[in-house]
This record gives structure tokens, sequence and C-alpha cells, in this order.
């Protein structure tokens, strides 16, 4: 890397040089597909979801209370398949429910997804009623609430109806010992606070947009 010279003495640069600054470049410019998706969240419009799947995953909330909560209809098309109901928005009522199509309770926490080695990622996990109930009970009983108050492992099992959740509680004494995963600190945190979503960023259509929703599934 070439260095840095002031330009009236040509000698180095040494707070451009010192230890501290190349080590900070070095961060802002590290590889590895989770600073690809860090970037990815900070330059997105829209939400990105934490994937949950079978394989185990460590996240932090960084918040006790979800920042959104909407009824959602899921069309089967081509295309954006998920819209958020307008039935209590709208005088005419919604053009999706009109169809039949029951519309289900959506729930969305700011979460940080935690890896190995690597910078953690805003996330929004977003969930039904049966596990917004169990988040609940867990944010009340003193072992484990508030959600803040620790790291959590997470995955699912099963599909569809059947899907469940595994939550399991990880204390800040063990994240680095057992999951081999660096704590963060109070800076980190407070970023990520900065940069948290809101209800602001889902998108809520219009009735117009609906009933062009509507009128291509009948149609069919």
């Amino acid at each position: 890397m070439p260095r840095n010279y002031n330009t009236d003495e040509m000698t180095p640069n040494t707070e451009k040089d010192s230890p501290v600054a190349v080590a900070t470049e070095r961060k802002l410019l590290r590889g590895g597909w989770q600073q690809v998706d860090a970037l990815k969240s900070t330059d997105s419009n829209y939400a990105q979801r934490l994937k949950v799947s079978e394989d185990v995953q460590v996240i932090k909330f960084i918040e006790d209370e979800p920042y959104a909560a909407w009824h959602q209809h899921w069309v089967e098309r081509d295309g954006q398949k998920s819209f958020v109901c307008i039935r209590e928005l709208e005088e005419r009522g919604c053009p999706i429910c009109e169809l039949g199509n029951r519309p289900s309770q959506r729930v969305a926490f700011n979460v940080l997804l935690m890896s190995v080695g690597g910078p953690s990622v805003l996330r929004s996990l977003e969930i039904g009623p049966r596990v917004v109930d169990q988040l609940r009970n867990l944010n009340k009983a003193p072992q484990t609430g508030p959600l803040t108050k620790h790291y959590w492992a997470i995955s699912r099992t099963g599909k569809g109806a059947t899907t469940s959740y595994n939550l399991q509680v990880i204390r800040e004494r063990d994240i680095a010992e057992e999951w081999k995963i660096e704590p963060l600190s109070e800076t980190v945190l407070a970023k990520h606070k900065e940069e948290k979503y809101d209800s602001s960023i889902i998108k809520v259509p219009t009735y117009a947009e609906l009933l062009a929703i509507a009128s291509e599934d009948l149609g069919k």
C-alpha cells in the first residue's frame, strides 16, 4: 500500500500510518460474506429479514418490544407474494380480503445477527403469533428477560403450521468462551440502535395496487 506523505516536508504522515489507523482501515475494508451483508443492510430501503433455519444462529435483541405489527396476505403469483393488509386503513376494505384470502399476523423485532470473527449485522426478525407469545413470556420471566439482557441462539424445525422456533439464552459471560463470538461493546450497540428499523420501512400498498393484484388473480 502506498505511504501517505506530508507534501510540505515529504515525511511520512505518522498519524495516517499509525497502527490504530491502519487497523481501522483494515476493519473498514474487511472481506467475507458477513461484511457484504452489512453493506447490503445499510444500502437497502427495505428491512433485511433474518432467515431462521434449522442451523443455529446467534442473535442479540436491541429492543425489548417489536418495532412493527401488522396483518399480511400471501398470494401465490409471480413476483411479490406478500402484501400488507389495509382493511383497517381503507374504508373500502381490502381487495385481497374480498377474495377470501385471510391475512396472518406478523410481528417484527430489531435483532443483530452475530458471527465468529465478523461484524454484527442488523436484521428484522419477523414472526407469527405463536412465537410472539413465546417471546413475550421470555421477556417477562426474571430468569430470561428482558430480551435485550442476553444473547440468543435461534433455530427452527418443521414447516408451515408445524413450524416451531427454538430459543436458547446465551449469557454474555459465555458467548466468547462457548460460542467464540466477541460480546458487543456499548459503542457498537449504540451505533446499531441509530440504524434500527421502524415501521416506516414496511411498504403499505394502496387500494389500487391491491385491487390490481386481486383482478390479476380473478383473471386466471
